[in-house]
């Protein structure tokens, strides 16, 4: 073949395939000629497919989002380890199995529905609670999607939400399983018990040579924090946007074209009246027919008015989107029929309606400015960034660029991971946890792309040096082994001392009264106890002992705080009346596991029905492949 394209190379026949093979690489890529250009393909069920831009932004989304609960960034490498990318993969396989099948039904969600759901999508809207284009665009393109992949998305989410509403509506959990959750559930308890503290120990009693043997034995655990040197130049929207000004008629313009935008919505205050069933709802409907007599049927259910009524609120701030709908769509001072809420079976009354209300231009004046800057400052960013980017191809560095622009640069030595320099504070950047993980996933001399958050912040950063982790001599530690080892001898006496009064009051047929006096410690009641009240004495792991014994019986625990160790004997047990109330709530969560684990045998039976392949070494070269390239 080589000889073949040497010897015609400048002939017609060597110039044909030299184009066809430059197209080919174009398109696919040297990898991908090698391996197959559908390896970016992870999974096929049906006529679905699951390919690798969908499964990362659900990957990436969940990191995201475990991130937030965490208040910390959370790393690609730490999900992996944990194994969140399979647990993706598996949701992303039930939600492909459900739209093969829905494709196979007919199953199509309608343009009006979908434009619906966008238009109440609380993301995409304004201060003013309205649904707003800019933002919606720079959501979907922060989270790397165009329109038309959003709208899939969309419909498939709308379809599958349709489809489980029909399958599982009927579903009810067997009264064996409810009663068994019912009392798990609202089973109380009461302890006596006694506190032992924890054994003082004295730092005279700790030798050099001990010392030295501990910090030979963990010499890992005394080493200085890697720190680094970086340079940024920051972006700020917030900044760049206060050296804005706004023209009046910049500020009439902009009013007029989002008039739309700046209205307060139709607010309603409502009665929630939940039921056991619907045929109690439409009793109580139709015995109050003739007089409206809302204050009779909450003396039926013995509820207050504090318990059903909802509020002023708008249609958005209703506790789901069927009670919103049902709510705004009835008339004042009229029960509506019953309707399917979070607790069942309820009725509606609607007892005051504000109307929607258009807000004049001096009345959001300010707001107004504020918008028009922040989209000043947006455009003034994206001109910055595609001029900054020329400049750093031309081989300019941030010092020459931050001059030639007029821009802050700041440079940072000694900062750690978490972005707090030498004597404790922490640098100011409102893209610090983001940049911060980045910076310490990188290495010097690397030509780093900028970094870009969720408000349109832009940070150009450069590593200039890594001051890697030292080891700590023994004196630079001393003080931080002598605290390590007197904890673990005070710990020690501590638990010695707790057993021996344990074994005693075991042998003394769990009298307390007769342990305390003995050791001259008082008892206390720990009042009444489920098995979620943790707090600064019963940890989550000691109320599940205390719940696995009978009453009467002892049990000792570690304190939630502190190295105090708790004694006790669980004194009474009670249960919580089995009310409609909550045996419907027990019924709900029954009900959405069994539904869980429903969706889950669907998916595995619709794999098996359809033709189904899943490529799980393409997951693992994925990821290769990621950590090749650098972080998503």
């Amino acid at each position: 073949m080589l000889d073949l394209l040497r010897k015609n190379a400048t002939g017609p026949l060597g110039i044909a395939l030299i184009i066809l093979l430059v197209f080919a690489f174009s398109i696919w890529g040297v990898g991908d000629i090698f391996r197959g250009f559908n390896a970016n393909i992870l999974a096929k069920i049906g006529n679905r497919e699951l390919n690798s831009q969908s499964y990362l932004f659900s990957f990436n989304r969940e990191i995201s989002r475990i991130s937030n609960q965490l208040e910390r960034a959370v790393t690609t490498e730490e999900a992996i380890n944990s194994g969140l990318h399979y647990q993706i993969l598996d949701r992303s396989l039930v939600e492909l199995s459900a739209n093969a099948a829905s494709d196979q039904i007919g199953l199509i969600a309608s343009d009006d529905a979908i434009k619906k759901r966008i238009l109440s999508t609380s993301a995409f809207k304004n201060a003013f609670n309205q649904f707003d284009g800019n933002i919606f665009e720079q959501i979907i393109r922060q989270n790397g999607l165009t329109e038309d992949s959003f709208l899939e998305l969309e419909r498939d989410s709308h379809v599958l939400s349709q489809l489980s509403k029909s399958v599982f509506s009927e579903i009810n959990p067997p009264v064996p399983l409810n009663d068994l959750l019912f009392k798990y559930q609202f089973e109380r308890r009461n302890v006596d018990y006694i506190l032992i503290s924890p054994v003082e120990i004295k730092q005279e009693e700790i030798e050099r040579s001990e010392l030295e043997i501990f910090y030979n034995e963990n010499k890992d655990l005394y080493k200085t924090d890697e720190t680094r040197d970086f340079s940024i130049i920051s972006l700020n929207i917030l900044d760049i946007s206060r050296q804005e000004d706004v023209s009046d008629n910049e500020l009439n313009v902009f009013y007029e074209d989002n008039k739309y935008n700046y209205y307060e919505p139709e607010k309603r205050s409502y009665y929630l009246i939940p039921f056991s069933s619907e045929e109690k709802a439409l009793e109580a409907l139709e015995s109050s027919n003739s007089n409206n007599d809302i204050e009779k049927i909450l003396k039926d259910r013995n509820l207050e008015i504090s318990d059903v009524d909802q509020g002023l609120i708008t249609f958005d701030e209703g506790i789901s989107e069927s009670v919103s709908e049902a709510a705004f769509n009835a008339t004042i001072n009229k029960l509506t029929k019953p309707i399917d809420s979070p607790f069942g079976p309820s009725l509606i009354y609607v007892n005051e309606i504000i109307s929607e209300k258009e807000i004049k231009i001096e009345e959001i004046k300010d707001q107004i400015i504020t918008d028009i800057q922040k989209d000043k400052a947006r455009d003034k960013i994206y001109n910055l960034y595609a001029e900054i980017e020329d400049l750093r191809a031309g081989g300019k560095t941030l010092e020459e660029i931050a001059e030639e622009k007029s821009l802050l640069i700041e440079s940072f030595q000694n900062i750690n991971d978490v972005g707090q320099k030498y004597d404790g504070s922490i640098i100011k950047n409102p893209s610090l946890q983001e940049l911060i993980n980045l910076i310490f996933t990188n290495d010097t001399g690397e030509d780093l792309e900028p970094y870009e958050d969720d408000e349109g912040n832009l940070n150009f950063y450069r590593i200039d040096s890594i001051n890697y982790s030292e080891q700590k001599t023994l004196d630079e530690a001393l003080e931080e082994i002598k605290s390590v080892i007197l904890d673990n001898k005070s710990k020690e006496k501590t638990k010695t001392k707790s057993q021996a009064i344990y074994s005693k009051l075991i042998e003394y047929n769990n009298n307390l009264d007769f342990i305390s006096d003995e050791n001259n410690l008082a008892i206390a009641k720990s009042g009444i106890l489920n098995r979620t009240s943790s707090n600064e004495i019963f940890s989550t792991f000691a109320l599940n002992e205390i719940f696995k014994i009978e009453r009467g019986s002892s049990f000792i625990v570690n304190a939630a705080i502190g190295n105090s160790i708790i004694i006790g004997k669980v004194s009474e047990v009670t249960l919580l009346d089995k009310t409609d109330e909550r045996m419907d709530a027990i019924n709900e969560v029954n009900k959405s596991r069994l539904e869980n684990d429903l969706i889950i045998s669907l998916a595995e039976e619709h794999q098996k029905e359809l033709s189904s392949e899943i490529f799980l070494d393409r997951l693992n070269l994925l990821f290769e492949a990621q950590e090749d390239e650098g972080s998503f």
